[in-house]
């Protein structure tokens, strides 16, 4: 039985699927569920693994597939990093950017009401419409960041 949470976008997904003429199935529900239900960055790997406790029989392409088909329906979103793409749900969530672990690969939102005020007036200042935009800032998690010699830490720029 799919989470409360799980409903929404179980409606949202079947509406696509009518729109595009695409089959309704059992395997693609419950990479949905455990998608949602995961609710963070996951890479095709960490919901197979997921998935594979309650449909052994799912595979690493057809997760794969329904992660795009997920996109294409608004429920989801990719992010790639480097070599690796991770995907988080979108649906119903607030827009939010990504400071993202260079060594680890851990993900970290944040929201900031000033970046996204200073984005507007900067875009209205030159004409610029914004239609949509990531924002995802590298570096080190504070775990990486004490592994490294204290010499090699960046110092903080002078302001």
């Amino acid at each position: 039985m799919p989470s409360p949470a799980a409903r929404a976008e179980r409606e949202v997904l079947a509406a696509h699927l009518v729109r595009h003429r695409l089959k309704r199935s059992a395997q693609r529900e419950a990479i949905l569920d455990a998608f949602v239900k995961a609710g963070h960055h996951v890479s095709v790997e960490d919901l197979l693994t997921i998935v594979r406790h309650r449909r052994p029989e799912v595979g690493r392409t057809t997760i794969y597939r329904t992660l795009k088909l997920l996109q294409k329906a608004g429920l989801a979103s990719e992010l790639v990093f480097g070599n690796e793409a991770r995907f988080e749900p979108v649906w119903n969530r607030d827009h939010h950017d990504h400071f993202v672990c260079v060594a680890c690969g851990a993900i970290f939102e944040f929201r900031s009401p000033e970046i996204e005020r200073q984005q507007e007036e900067i875009a209205a200042r030159i004409g610029f419409e914004i239609e949509g935009h990531r924002h995802h800032v590298f570096g080190r998690c504070r775990s990486c960041a004490a592994k490294l010699p204290r010499e090699a830490r960046a110092k903080p720029a002078p302001r």
